[in-house]
């Protein structure tokens, strides 16, 4: 059994999206299986509809942890995994530090059409987080860097 999408385009151009429960079933006639929906759960929009499927999951992870799930079946596949555990670390020393409040001031009312400290932000996770690899400039020992949380009075 799957959660599936199925949507439907309105007369006035709108795309409704509504979930299924659903199981694929073998059609021996066609040779082929054939899926088969148990249950309409309703609009993907509708708040309703979500706290329901949030009950079902949990109903269903209180019969077999999701280590079990994985554990069990030996096809699972990672697609993509993107770590950003350090661009909270980051995050946290942005704000703690003030970078943010700062950026902002000087920033100003100016209107530069984006948002200017997310912008810096970006530009400093990126670096932080992924430094070159062939750069002289900051090649090892010649910089020393301290980070502190303390602030200047």
């Amino acid at each position: 059994m799957y959660l599936r999408e199925s949507k439907q385009r309105r007369a006035d151009g709108s795309v409704v999206t509504y979930l299924q429960l659903a199981e694929n079933v073998w059609d021996a006639t066609k040779g082929r299986s054939q899926a088969s929906i148990v249950h309409n759960c309703g609009r993907a929009d509708d708040p309703d509809v979500v706290e329901r499927l949030r009950r079902l999951a949990k109903s269903i992870l209180r019969r077999c942890s999701p280590e079990e799930i994985v554990g069990a079946g030996g096809d699972w596949r990672l697609i993509c995994a993107w770590p950003y555990g350090d661009v909270y670390v980051l995050e946290t020393l942005w704000k703690q530090l003030g970078i943010d409040a700062i950026v902002r001031q000087q920033a100003g009312t100016r209107h530069f059409g984006f948002d200017v400290e997310r912008a810096l932000f970006a530009l400093v996770a990126n670096r932080a987080c992924a430094p070159p690899r062939n750069s002289t400039a900051m090649s090892s020992g010649s910089r020393k860097t301290r980070i502190s949380t303390e602030r200047k009075s």
